[in-house]
């Protein structure tokens, strides 16, 4: 009697599902280890973002992982740049969560979508929330001073640019995306 495989990414409304096996959160490791100690980054932060990253290239089908040899974007999938922006959380996340990239008014970055994630905690689950390309994003974004506080109660760590991801294009949407 054979036993089906669980499925590894399902759908809950407009997010997709992530659940890393073992051998995900180890690469996952492995990554974050040899990128070393940076200023302002917890270790489990580290391991969020590419706990993000490895769910995101396994979600889009013949995407390849370049983020070990670039460093502005994480994925290449069709011909487009993908950077990944993790967030960590305890929870799932809600539509007037937000979605942010450090950075200051005026960046141009390399890549040309931004898909954003939230790893929980526990590296149990991945949330693919949303994606948007890069100008866009940069057009729609708000920019926030670090130390800012959200009408919501969370204060901003870094400066950056801040989106609700009910903004962001559905995460299914971005498999049907034609190369430029």
């Amino acid at each position: 009697m054979s036993r089906r495989k669980p499925k590894r990414f399902k759908t809950r409304k407009d997010f997709v599902v992530f659940t890393p096996s073992s051998e995900d959160v180890t690469l996952a490791h492995t990554r974050s280890c040899k990128l070393g100690i940076i200023p302002g980054s917890s270790p489990m932060h580290r391991m969020a973002g590419f706990l993000g990253e490895v769910a995101v290239n396994k979600y889009l089908p013949r995407s390849k992982y370049v983020g070990d040899k670039v460093y502005t974007y994480d994925v290449t999938y069709r011909r487009y740049r993908v950077e990944v922006k993790s967030k960590v959380c305890s929870t799932a996340p809600e539509p007037h969560y937000n979605a942010f990239v450090n950075g200051r008014p005026g960046m141009v970055p390399e890549a040309d979508i931004f898909f954003f994630t939230r790893v929980r905690k526990d590296f149990q689950r991945v949330y693919l929330v949303g994606w948007l390309p890069a100008p866009t994003f940069l057009d729609e974004a708000q920019f926030v001073m670090g130390g800012e506080t959200s009408p919501g109660g969370y204060t901003y760590k870094l400066s950056g640019l801040n989106i609700a991801i009910s903004e962001l294009s559905p995460p299914k949407d971005f498999k049907t995306i034609r190369a430029c």
